[in-house]
């Protein structure tokens, strides 16, 4: 099996961070894992493509004996729960009763309690993989909502204190457009709001470009510094 290929790459990435690759496979996956890095890039897509769906999970009201239940075999608590003996043995039946669904199941509620359950997050679009030019994926930039973008870094990302790094649309046989200067969060994440004429930029682009600039940015209105990044737009 070639393990270099991209759509398997894909495909495998996506039952893992499903849940689904299982036994031997999933051994070996996460032996590669540890060192090709473009099986961790398809990974990390997976894992915000999906992550949105676990916060859509419509909030339910969990009755008092089922969290003393849970608690009681997670050894949170000693004392059982008083409850009927049709009540207990219909529980646990529907306990035994297809392990993995289950497991996910009580993972979510003990995890998303109703009370603690945060809103429906902000549509999410990956966009592109920016990468060095030596083929090196280093970015990955996600659309959140009409006018902001996330770049989740790969690996830690040095910048020089007295430089900024700006993001380029560039349109197909056309000359780089501005999007901004990319406000860094951390090493590993940035983000830029987006002006309506960015997002008009954006929209026309066929590439996306990282370049180093001064502070502030470009003070010509095109790349002055190196181009560190660059990557296609998907669709």
């Amino acid at each position: 099996m070639n393990y270099h290929h991209p759509e398997l790459q894909q495909k495998l990435a996506g039952e893992y961070v499903l849940g689904t690759l299982h036994g031997g496979a999933r051994r070996r996956f996460e032996q590669l894992l540890v060192s090709d890095r473009a099986l961790q890039q398809q990974v990390l897509i997976w894992e915000r493509r999906l992550s949105p769906w676990l916060y859509a999970v419509a909030p339910e009201v969990v009755p008092e004996r089922v969290w003393g239940r849970i608690q009681e075999r997670l050894g949170q608590r000693p004392a059982p729960v008083t409850t009927t003996g049709t009540e207990a043995s219909g529980f646990w039946r529907w306990l035994g009763f297809g392990s993995t669904a289950v497991a996910a199941a009580l993972a979510a509620i003990l995890v998303l309690r109703p009370a603690e359950m945060p809103p429906v997050p902000v549509t999410s679009t990956d966009l592109a993989v920016l990468s060095t030019d030596k083929a090196e994926p280093v970015w990955i930039v996600r659309q959140k909502g009409n006018d902001r973008l996330e770049l989740s870094g790969l690996s830690q990302i040095a910048v020089p204190s007295d430089r900024d790094l700006e993001l380029w649309s560039i349109p197909e046989g056309g000359a780089p457009l501005s999007l901004g200067v990319i406000k860094r969060t951390d090493d590993t994440h940035a983000e830029l709001q987006l002006s309506a004429v960015a997002r008009q930029h954006l929209a026309s682009g066929a590439l996306l470009a990282i370049s180093l600039e001064p502070l502030g940015g470009s003070p010509t209105g095109s790349p002055t510094g190196p181009v560190l990044y660059t990557g296609k737009l998907h669709g």
